[in-house]
């Protein structure tokens, strides 16, 4: 059915949407497998393909935060590029790489799904007549104003007005019935009603214009809706240039899902919608191909025991690293055993731990050959030290012998791994030499 809305750019014709795309599949499994999120590197256009065949029709909340097409290189922390947005053609490359994305959002959404789209002032009126295009004009619920903070620095010298929002749509895959939970903030301290009747125990209701009334005002801390980036001392902080704060992805996330659904987030960037979706019991997926991403969302989810993190590809197996890391065995038991993590080849004035390091982890391979994490250590974000020590650690024994399989992170997204070998002798674990 034509949603009577069609909008057109240069190379629109150029654009295809995959109906099929290679299956995924799970590499690494950290802290509880069964309510972890899930996070694959890769583009997401394939992926989300890939996820047609399992999950059509099944997810109940997406969150999209793409690149606007700033023209801006954002930096990575410890330096060098994250991402570079821009695209050809300026906002008709943006349109290009957008469409084909949301329609298999379209496809991926439950009948009582909802969908955001966090845009700038550039790209929001172009997206959001694709968006009509794609869903249907009655399907747009609202335009919601994210004011993103105070104003000081070089953008208050502006000659102009000054640029303080972003804009969230929402919409819906069915405009009669989707899922919402209408949000109340809590009364500012002193408030009275006028009159002196009694207030509302639960708070004042959320509008389509936050960050700006009294109440949003008056939330400090991590509750507070101004941006992570202007908040310098909060603990949220990745180093990711474009990350966005939990307190606004909670909003959405209570808003628009129930505890057990699923949400999704194609470009997940630092991973907040994955750490606030897992902390309020929803599932979660989440997508990104930027190196950067990878190292982020490991670091911030697999490093947390009561969240958790299982890693997973579409397409091919990430292949590893050459330079295995050196491991010593120490502290030898029974069963049990600790490990000294060191680089095979170290550079002039390096430290036993690469600053290229981002984390190393112990464990042992299931039976579908899924790398389930025993013993973890990750550099804290946005950076930190690194202890390359683990343990102890148990060893798993059958038949006299077991294995520990080592990995190494680095911030480039590489992996790099060694197996260690031992065997059971006089009730003492030895290690074997490496093959």
């Amino acid at each position: 059915m034509s949603s009577g809305v069609r909008i057109d750019w240069t190379g629109r014709d150029r654009a295809t949407v995959p109906r099929s795309g290679p299956r995924w599949r799970v590499l690494e499994a950290f802290g509880p497998r069964r309510t972890a999120p899930w996070f694959c590197r890769a583009d997401n256009l394939p992926a989300m393909a890939g996820l047609l065949g399992d999950w059509a029709g099944r997810v109940d909340l997406v969150y999209l935060d793409p690149p606007f097409g700033t023209g801006r290189t954002f930096p990575k922390a410890g330096g060098g590029p994250a991402y570079r947005d821009r695209f050809a053609g300026g906002i008709a490359g943006l349109l290009s790489m957008l469409e084909p994305r949301l329609r298999l959002v379209a496809e991926l959404l439950a009948p009582t799904g909802s969908l955001y789209v966090h845009l700038d002032a550039i790209a929001v009126h172009p997206v959001k007549l694709l968006l009509d295009e794609i869903f249907g004009p009655a399907c747009f619920q609202r335009e919601i104003v994210w004011r993103i903070g105070w104003i000081s620095g070089f953008k208050s010298a502006q000659r102009n007005w000054v640029r303080n929002h972003d804009t969230i749509l929402f919409y819906t895959k069915d405009p009669r019935r989707f899922t919402f939970n209408k949000i109340y903030v809590p009364h500012r301290p002193g408030y009275r009603r006028r009159g002196g009747g009694r207030t509302n125990a639960r708070g004042v209701p959320a509008g389509d214009v936050w960050n700006a009334g009294p109440e949003d005002l008056a939330l400090s801390g991590s509750a507070s809706l101004d941006s992570i980036q202007i908040k310098s001392l909060s603990r949220e902080k990745t180093g990711f240039a474009t990350q966005k704060n939990e307190s606004l992805l909670e909003r959405i996330v209570r808003a628009s899902s129930n505890e057990g659904d699923l949400v999704l987030d194609p470009f997940c960037g630092s991973g907040t919608t994955l750490a606030v979706a897992a902390r309020l019991g929803r599932r979660a997926i989440g997508i990104d191909d930027a190196s950067a991403a990878a190292d982020v969302v490991r670091r911030r989810l697999a490093a947390d025991p009561s969240c958790g993190l299982v890693v997973a590809a579409a397409g091919e197996t990430p292949a590893f690293g050459e330079d295995r890391p050196r491991v010593r065995a120490a502290g030898v038991g029974s069963s049990t055993v600790r490990l000294s993590v060191t680089a095979a080849r170290r550079a002039a004035g390096e430290g036993p731990v690469p600053a290229r390091w981002t984390g190393i982890a112990a464990g042992v391979r299931d039976r579908r050959g899924v790398f389930v994490a025993r013993a973890a250590a990750f550099r804290p974000l946005p950076d930190g030290p690194l202890d390359g020590r683990l343990g102890p650690l148990a060893v798993p024994i059958r038949d006299g012998r077991g294995a520990i399989e080592v990995r190494v992170y680095e911030r480039d997204g590489a992996v790099s791994a060694r197996t260690l070998r031992f065997e059971r002798r006089d009730g003492v674990l030895r290690r074997l030499r490496d093959r």
